[in-house]
């Protein structure tokens, strides 16, 4: 029976991926449950493990395709099933994957828009000689347009394809361009095809870039870096690309900007029992090292039991209120953000808390993150003091009901029972969906927390939570 390999959908707002590498080569038996793929999406990059067993039989979806979410990207089944006639979708093709294996890929490049092969094609292909060493994955995706006749004569006579003009119909090399084809014996900057289309497209010659980049073979990568570096005629400027992490951080942002209401309360609170708290926790669990947000993540779960309209989503169905309190908490690294989420933290002490959360940031800066751990969060926690911020309106992290911002922590004059002292504050930021809370409820749940922050002792449970 053969099975179809199809984009899976990470996370609620996810709409597409990208292939990063496949783990198996048409051909190879797949095991249910073992990594298959991988592909990067929603600022993560995750292995996709195989659904059934049995042989990789076709791939759709090359490294570096942008497959929309249940797009299809390969088949498996047992060797003797017969393929389904299914026609091969054509993917937008993003560059930055095929650039991690450039150096040893790019020989092989040519323009896309060549033929797709079909599963039956493709095993007629092979029957007529073709094994599956003959080429690799990145060869199959970038198979260029010549006649089998032009491809056998082209290997026997040890030349170039890529160097060769075809005057078939959409330029398909035939027999004859083979036979006709003459070297050129005018010398050129060595380079890779891929990068000769990349100078054409950028406007610069192979030359320039060369002169820059010192004496040696030229990638796609040198025309960009060189690019990037030389100003316009108009204004001097210098491009970003735009990651596979910015590029989700953009599309989360501008679709919780236009699929909610938001409204963001603030409210000053006094932090002094706060910072008691952390400080008696670093005399009893000193090896933990438990931070003002571990104990911020705890009191923000327990106040989302009293009010769970703020952990909650809205559908079409109407608003959905969340059984688990998962808490996520920003983390910033190296072009974005991530937030990943503590399980249940309403029923965990703020010790357990506080290893997890170290946990999870340490995973979120070295890319080892799970899939659940990524979209669980049910209530998102964002914390700037660090940054010397002292308060913000923070986005909602889609599809949640709200998100509270934290600002740094600063000593001043407070007015006490009718004394003035010198106190901590902090602010907090809450912004939540309109379409699911009114201000009233949550003005109620804000000021819930500000109680539990200036007396913890009020937290449900054992002492402080634990």
């Amino acid at each position: 029976m053969i099975s179809k390999v199809l984009m899976p959908k990470l996370g609620l707002v996810m709409k597409k991926g990208r292939i990063i590498r496949w783990y198996k080569n048409t051909g190879d038996h797949v095991k249910e449950g073992e990594p298959l793929f991988q592909i990067s999406t929603e600022k993560v990059t995750i292995d996709v493990e195989a659904k059934a067993s049995g042989y990789l039989r076709f791939v759709y979806a090359q490294p570096g395709s942008i497959v929309p979410v249940s797009g299809i990207v390969g088949l498996i089944g047992d060797r003797d099933d017969p393929l389904p006639d299914i026609k091969p979708p054509v993917y937008e093709i993003d560059r930055s994957a095929i650039k991690q294996t450039q150096e040893v890929s790019e020989s092989h490049y040519e323009e896309q828009g060549d033929e797709v092969i079909s599963p039956k094609q493709g095993i007629a292909s092979r029957r007529q000689g073709a094994t599956r060493n003959d080429k690799s994955p990145i060869d199959k995706l970038q198979e260029i347009k010549a006649s089998p006749a032009a491809k056998k004569l082209a290997k026997e006579k040890g030349i170039d394809l890529s160097m060769v003009r075809g005057t078939g119909p959409g330029g398909r090399i035939t027999e004859s361009d083979v036979t006709n084809y003459e070297p050129q014996e005018v010398k050129q900057q060595p380079a890779t095809p891929y990068a000769r289309k990349i100078a054409g497209q950028y406007g610069v010659a192979i030359e320039q870039v060369a002169r820059s980049a010192g004496d040696r073979k030229i990638y796609a990568q040198d025309v960009i870096d060189f690019s990037a570096s030389v100003p316009s005629a108009d204004m001097a400027s210098t491009l970003l690309p735009l990651s596979d992490m910015r590029r989700a951080v953009a599309e989360r942002m501008s679709y919780s900007a236009h699929t909610s209401a938001p409204v963001t309360l603030g409210m000053e609170v006094v932090a002094e029992e706060l910072i008691k708290l952390k400080d008696d926790m670093g005399r009893k669990y000193p090896s933990d090292k438990v931070t003002i947000n571990d104990i911020l993540v705890k009191i923000v779960a327990m106040a989302l039991r009293k009010h769970p309209l703020a952990n909650a989503s809205l559908d079409d169905k109407g608003i959905r209120l969340y059984n688990s309190i998962n808490i996520g908490i920003g983390v910033a690294v190296e072009g974005g953000l991530i937030v990943p989420a503590v399980a249940d933290a309403d029923k965990k002490n703020i010790v357990r808390i506080s290893r997890e959360s170290k946990e999870l940031i340490e995973k979120a800066r070295t890319g080892k993150l799970t899939l659940e751990e990524l979209s669980r969060g049910t209530f998102t926690v964002t914390n700037l003091g660090a940054y010397g911020i002292d308060m913000f309106t923070p986005i909602i992290n889609p599809p949640q009901s709200a998100t509270l911002g934290i600002g740094r922590i600063v000593q001043k004059p407070w007015v006490m029972e009718d004394r003035i002292g010198i106190v901590s504050t902090m602010i907090l930021s809450l912004t939540f969906d309109h379409r699911i809370i009114d201000g009233a409820p949550a003005a109620q749940f804000l000021f819930t927390i500000k109680q539990y922050i200036e007396n913890p002792h009020m937290l449900p449970g054992e002492k402080y939570g634990l």
